[in-house]
């Protein structure tokens, strides 16, 4: 049927059929055509059905509302049939014109205008007066205009525009809506803030919003706020939504006590789908000009790579503290990650830095680098089979703390190979293990060791409890380098080996309570190793593990492979849990254990002749209580019976409310056992809080003190002022610099930090080192910009 005689007939039978008065529109509800909105479609906080709780509604006062929301947009307007209704209809050749509350439905796109003229052979109709056309997502309104019914191009003067779902609208005394979905804006203003209340506004001769591309690209741009303009550029780049786009990103701005004046502005460089960059300039006053480079690939065949670097070269600062130091300073990184087939996964981990304090003194900007005292600089390839899981690495660690005086050893290189087969229950299930690795060092003996491990497990697993025994034998073999060298009586290729055998059972009780499912876990753990002599053997990567309630079931008391434990023991504990039954969510449990010594412990890192004549181990407790989605706490305890003290423990404590409020008071304390005079006990009080004083403003705050001391380590307070249109942190940070001193007692000056971010809602994101900051120190916080 053609558009005439669509309208025609419409329009006909419209006022054939109802006696309404004239300019109602006929069988509106039947058509779909849409009822006059309020302005712009937005609807106040007040008006809206129930309680929104979302935050943004309520620091905008209200939210854009589409009335098509939810309709069927999988058929092109172009395929439907044209419905329309008007007051009067006249046919001229071509031409129908329709006038007096004209309303137009084609598929889910809809036109209201005072009057319409339409011609069937172009397919174009003109409009006048009160134009309005609407789609999901998108309403336009002008006072004349112009329409491609099959192409949906369209043209409307002294418009308004508005975008529901990115909540952006604007006005233009032109707008173009191409064929192909890109509007054009000229002499046009765009904002994300309320129609009624522009607390910033984007004007620019023209603006092209590409939603295929989900960039916004305007020329000679003046941006405002509260009718002041701040800021000019002939031209700018802004994401319509998430998806990467070229363009500046907002600056970053700070300041220190040992740098200065510190500003970045990153510029990210949206290269191709597989591959971007972010190159960030950073001005430091008193150290010159500092630039980060990040770039990230992915692809099939090679894996996600990030490479990330900086350079600035002869920092003023530095050189006056260092005169020896040429001030040229840098930062390289690297992280690959892979998987090939669903079998080969590799990873490069690689970090550098051209000297110790280079973290502390210049940190990062747009850099994802995790910062440590000791830069991890590996790189690996895992094959993973059906029952096998092998390993090969190459590994070595940067120090950069100067309490650390010795390297650790590089592992140049590392094969591994493990069975890891699934055991079936009442089945043999053979245990296999096999680590080769050549340890080097450059100060230190170096050599080769060989450590293998094999034997059997038979689990046995009931609904009631479960037993699995388990034996094998442990052999390490060397081949060190020279030796005699570092001490005449050290053998060029020790080894060592002794058998294994432990046997772990345990039962499982539960009840319903009041408050869930209640169990309890009685526990055994029984560990027998045969004691070797092991003098003479290096240590290369071995240390004795931090004991806690998990080691009391443990068949090794050591990280690494450079010893063979002693032992003959039996660990007894026990655990309750309280879990919701609705749910599955644990609510709390509670465990306590200990073990007991049947012989002394001979082998120990360093010198094997110390033994440990310890009738049992410390008790352990852990308790983790977690009633509701808002509250949990974590803690665990080690009580040393012989001398009736505490030895070690830790307590956190979270609370998470609405619009991410946050609770976090944390405390840690371990007694120190040794004879130096300058190491004391370490108890800690950590506190953090993200707390939003109302809609718009919040407050951050976090206090690590030192009890023993009585110092404050680190401290950063914040404020934060957040609306529906822009926001801005300000952060300050009071920190002692732990890298330039080997205990707290030796740090007399305090570092200072002010950082400041600012962002305007809609033009894009904020920087990352406040965010970066604030999810760091303030446990359990997700930065988001709503």
């Amino acid at each position: 049927m053609t558009l005439a005689a669509t309208l025609l007939l419409v329009a006909a039978s419209a006022r054939a059929q109802d006696n309404r008065p004239a300019g109602t529109p006929a069988n509106k509800e039947d058509s779909g055509c849409v009822q006059s909105q309020s302005y712009l479609d937005w609807q106040p906080h007040s008006a809206m059905p129930g309680e929104p709780d979302e935050l943004r509604v309520i620091r905008c006062g209200g939210s854009y509302v589409d009335p098509l929301a939810g309709v069927d947009t999988s058929v092109d307007p172009s395929q439907s049939d044209i419905v329309a209704s008007a007051t009067q209809t006249e046919l001229q050749g071509d031409t129908v014109r329709l006038s007096g509350d004209v309303e137009v439905q084609q598929g889910y796109r809809h036109l209201r205008a005072d009057e319409a003229e339409f011609d069937r052979d172009t397919q174009w109709g003109s409009l006048h007066g009160n134009v309005e056309l609407r789609e999901p997502g998108l309403l336009i309104r002008g006072a004349t205009g112009t329409i491609n019914t099959d192409t949906g191009e369209a043209h409307l003067t002294a418009s308004q525009f508005v975008f529901h779902d990115l909540h952006i609208h604007g006005g233009s005394d032109l707008i173009n809506r191409r064929s192909d979905d890109v509007i054009e804006l000229d002499d046009a203003y765009y904002s994300y803030c309320p129609p009624m209340s522009n607390q910033w506004m984007l004007r620019a001769k023209n603006i092209e919003l590409n939603f295929d591309t989900g960039t916004g690209t305007a020329h000679d741009v003046k941006i405002e706020m509260g009718g002041v303009p701040f800021l000019y550029t002939p031209y700018m780049q802004f994401p319509l939504d998430d998806k990467r786009k070229s363009g500046f990103l907002w600056p970053e701005i700070g300041t220190d006590s040992s740098g200065g004046a510190d500003v970045a502005m990153p510029y990210y460089f949206n290269l191709a789908p597989n591959y971007d960059a972010t190159l960030t300039p950073r001005y430091i006053a008193n150290r010159g000009l500092l630039t980060e480079l990040e770039t990230r690939y992915t692809a099939a065949n090679t894996g996600y790579w990030q490479l990330g670097g900086a350079w600035i070269s002869g920092d003023d600062e530095y050189q006056d503290e260092y005169p020896d130091e040429d001030g040229d300073r840098w930062l390289t990184a690297v992280d690959q990650q892979g998987l090939f087939a669903q079998r080969w996964r590799t990873n490069i981990d690689y970090t550098n830095v051209s000297d110790d304090f280079y973290f502390g003194d210049l940190g990062t900007t747009s850099l994802e680098i995790t910062q440590s005292t000791h830069l991890a600089q590996r790189g690996q390839v895992n094959y993973l089979g059906d029952d096998w899981l092998a390993e090969l690495r190459v590994e070595e660690f940067k120090t950069i703390a100067r309490d650390i005086t010795t390297d650790a050893y590089r592992k140049l290189p590392q094969l591994s190979l493990q069975r890891t087969a699934i055991a079936q229950d009442f089945s043999p299930n053979l245990l296999l293990s096999s680590d080769y690795t050549y340890f080097d060092h450059n100060t230190e003996l170096t050599g080769h060791r060989l450590y293998n491990s094999v034997g059997a497990s038979y689990p046995m697993n009931w609904i009631w409890g479960y037993l699995k025994p388990v034996a094998k034998y442990r052999q390490i073999n060397y081949d060190l380098d020279d030796p005699v060298f570092f001490d005449n009586s050290l053998d060029d290729t020790p080894d060592v080996g002794a058998p294994l055998f432990n046997l772990d059972g345990g039962l499982y009780f539960e009840r319903d309570t009041q408050w869930g499912l209640q169990t309890l876990e009685p526990r055994l753990y029984y560990l027998w190793a045969d004691f070797e002599d092991q003098n003479g053997l290096p240590d290369f990567d071995t240390s004795q593990l931090t004991f806690a309630y998990s080691q009391l079931f443990r068949e090794t008391r050591f990280s690494g492979k450079d010893r063979l434990d002693d032992a003959n023991q039996l660990s007894v504990g026990i655990t309750s849990r309280i879990i919701d039954t609705d749910s599955g969510r644990e609510k709390m449990s509670a465990s306590i254990g200990q073990i007991y010594y049947f012989d002394d412990r001979e082998v120990n890192v360093g010198n094997s002749d110390s033994s440990d004549f310890e009738g049992s181990s410390a008790i352990a407790l852990e308790f983790n209580l977690s009633p509701g989605e808002a509250l949990e706490m974590r803690s665990s305890w080690l009580w040393n019976t012989d001398e009736n003290e505490l030895d070690q423990t830790y307590v956190q404590m979270g609370y998470r409310g609405d619009h991410q409020l946050i609770y976090n008071l944390g405390y840690s304390y371990r007694r120190y056992h040794g004879d130096d005079p300058d190491q004391s006990d370490i108890s800690q009080v950590d506190f953090s809080t993200y707390l939003p004083v109302n809609e718009e403003w919040s407050l951050f705050l976090r206090s690590l003190y030192d009890l023993e001391e009585s110092e404050r380590i680190n401290d950063m307070a914040g404020i934060e002022y957040n609306n529906c249109c822009w926001r801005v942190r300000l952060v300050y940070q009071r920190y002692l610099d732990q890298r330039r001193g080997v205990d707290i007692n030796s740090l007399v000056e305090y570092e200072h930090a002010t950082y400041l971010e600012f962002q305007l809602k809609g033009l894009g994101g904020v920087g990352t080192r406040v965010s970066s900051m604030l999810e760091e120190f303030i446990r359990g916080y997700q930065d988001s910009d709503k």
